[in-house]
């Protein structure tokens, strides 16, 4: 039985949610795994609840990055509410824990009875497509240790506490750099006191500390995503 804890889902008048929740399922969802891969069709959709995804593109000479995550603050697969039927990126467990899960079907047939579902989505899509847009430019612009802080922390906005399990060659996939690259960023951030990382376990400590060490892409893409899940 859903409880509460997706921040979308949790955004919806109560006779809304009152009429999704026996359709939804909570799903424990584990590390690294496989939720979607490319030409599969979808056959459910996740609202995380303290687990988080990463969408991955991966190349032909099977180099990959993150190119997008999801947590509590959204759902996945966020094009089926876009009429797509099949996955064109892999999605990956990144961070383990919960998901309130809903067939794809009964997902759709939900949007087409709440007008507020169908809003709340197609905003949080909107929230993504900036995303998007500002990580590239963050990619292409940013330090490598103010791209981790600002994942680091966009991380524990998503799961909703301060310690979370992490290995530093998934966030080398994540941030599309060498490990070596992760192990020196990840080191000055624990030198300077915003946290603690030990055999795969990270821990913030101080996360105005840690805010202050990432890009600006951090408070630009959260409040993004607080303005999708504002009341219309």
């Amino acid at each position: 039985m859903y409880h509460g804890g997706n921040r979308l889902l949790d955004a919806l008048p109560p006779a809304e949610i009152e009429a999704i929740t026996p359709k939804l399922t909570i799903v424990t969802v584990r590390s690294h795994e496989l939720v979607e891969e490319p030409g599969s069709a979808y056959q459910q959709v996740d609202f995380p609840i303290d687990a988080v995804y990463s969408i991955i593109a991966v190349l032909t000479d099977g180099n990959a990055c993150e190119v997008g995550t999801v947590g509590r603050e959204g759902f996945i697969a966020a094009e089926a509410s876009l009429g797509q039927t099949k996955s064109r990126r892999t999605t990956v467990c990144q961070v383990p824990g919960r998901a309130a899960r809903m067939g794809r079907e009964q997902f759709r047939h939900a949007m087409s009875r709440s007008s507020e579902l169908a809003r709340l989505t197609q905003r949080n899509v909107s929230a993504r497509l900036f995303a998007s847009e500002q990580f590239t430019a963050c990619n292409l612009m940013h330090s490598v240790a103010s791209r981790c802080a600002r994942w680091l922390m966009m991380t524990c906005d998503r799961v909703g506490r301060d310690d979370f399990s992490l290995t530093q060659d998934f966030l080398a996939t994540m941030l599309g750099v060498r490990r070596a690259g992760v192990t020196q960023a990840a080191m000055s951030l624990k030198d300077a006191g915003a946290i603690e990382y030990h055999r795969g376990h990270v821990i913030v400590r101080d996360h105005a500390k840690l805010i202050a060490a990432a890009c600006e892409c951090y408070v630009m893409t959260r409040d993004a995503f607080e303005d999708a899940l504002a009341p219309a």
